[in-house]
């Protein structure tokens, strides 16, 4: 970035708050093609935000078929330029996480023709490419957990083998149906409990890293401070009397951070990922605390998981038919709760018919909080 002069660029999908992301912030003037693609709403709408005012960046909405390269050209003339080409997509987990693997191909060693093929790849693509509209943008941001997953996908727990929790009353719940009964919920607080999720997702857009973050929003996403706050973060589980944890959140986040980013900020969250995030957890905080752990996963992405805790999960064990409850664990929190919720008429097909309705699609999985909380449970 630092050593050509002009960048042409294509990727599946970028995100925001890392190193190369800031770099190109500060090297726009260089960018003469960038086209990002938004499908699965991997994108960071901070990403769109930032970059859709530059002149020379452009995205690809469509929602069917895939738009799946990651091609970095860097160029000072036609002599002189270097490419990669693999499986990195411009995001942190890209470049720091994952597994990736890409071929860096120069100038002086490809063959004749291959610049300008390049080239015309990303131009082809550039020519489709569009901006953002204020609308799109800011339904993109307030519905990007709506979209349903890909066949090869199939939902964030894709490749778990079905449960017999797969045939419970509600896996065949429909939006329609679980609206009523989220709003006939007297005691649910459901405006409440938007405005408290609007405020986390803030804190984790504004600063992805939780170890980062102010040690009051880390509290506050703990949920073991409520006084004199702006939401009244006892909502989606109490966890004043989880001393453990709250010493770790408050004195030594790195840990809570670290199993944190496992669980990947927008789309398909794999068994791996949620393998990961228990492992580093539990060594941070101690043995299976996973109704704390269930907190900050519905915290951090509130359209996947479910904040388990002991004045809902009588309820919930109805409808998940699950016969013990009380023996919950993390390994059952996965198979018994998560990915069932993944399979349900519900979450795959979310109608929101208001506003209301379409704020808490996002937020949808962590809102069973409603149908199941009782006060004096």
């Amino acid at each position: 970035m630092e050593d050509y002069d002009h960048y042409y660029w294509m990727v599946a999908w970028a995100g925001d708050h890392f190193n190369h992301v800031h770099r190109l912030s500060e090297n726009t003037d260089k960018i003469r093609q960038l086209v990002v693609g938004l499908h699965f709403y991997q994108t960071s709408p901070g990403f769109i935000e930032d970059f859709n005012p530059v002149q020379n960046v452009k995205f690809i909405k469509k929602t069917s078929g895939i738009f799946h390269p990651k091609v970095f050209l860097f160029v000072s003339d036609d002599k002189e330029w270097e490419v990669l080409i693999g499986s990195a997509n411009l995001t942190r987990s890209g470049f720091y996480r994952n597994n990736e693997a890409c071929v860096l191909i120069e100038s002086g060693e490809a063959e004749a023709g291959f610049f300008e093929e390049v080239k015309e790849s990303i131009d082809s693509v550039w020519q489709v490419a569009t901006k953002f509209s204020a609308v799109e943008l800011a339904d993109y941001i307030a519905l990007k957990g709506q979209a349903r997953q890909p066949p090869e996908f199939d939902g964030p727990g894709a490749g778990v083998n079905p449960g017999p929790q797969q045939g419970a009353p509600i896996v065949r719940l429909t939006w329609r149906e679980y609206m009523d009964r989220i709003f006939q919920g007297g005691a649910g607080n459901i405006m409440q409990r938007i405005e408290l999720l609007d405020i986390v997702q803030g804190y984790f857009r504004e600063t992805p890293v939780f170890e980062e973050m102010h040690r009051v929003w880390r509290s506050q996403i703990g949920g073991y401070i409520w006084v004199g706050q702006p939401a009244d973060f006892r909502l989606f589980g109490n966890m004043r009397r989880a001393a453990e944890f709250k010493s770790a959140v408050t004195n030594r986040p790195a840990g809570i951070s670290h199993a944190l980013d496992a669980i990947p900020p927008t789309g398909p969250v794999s068994e791996v990922q949620y393998r990961s995030f228990v492992r580093q957890f539990t060594e941070e905080v101690g043995k299976n605390p996973y109704r704390s752990a269930a907190r900050l996963l519905a915290m951090k992405r509130p359209d996947v998981f479910f904040a388990i805790s002991s004045k809902n999960n009588r309820l919930l064990a109805g409808d998940f038919a699950i016969s013990n409850i009380g023996g919950m664990n993390f390994d059952r929190y996965w198979n018994e709760i998560a990915t069932v919720i993944w399979t349900s008429e519900w979450w795959r097909r979310p109608e929101p018919i208001n506003e209301a309705e379409r704020r808490i699609v996002p937020y949808r999985a962590a809102f069973m909080d409603v149908m199941y909380y009782e006060p004096g449970g």
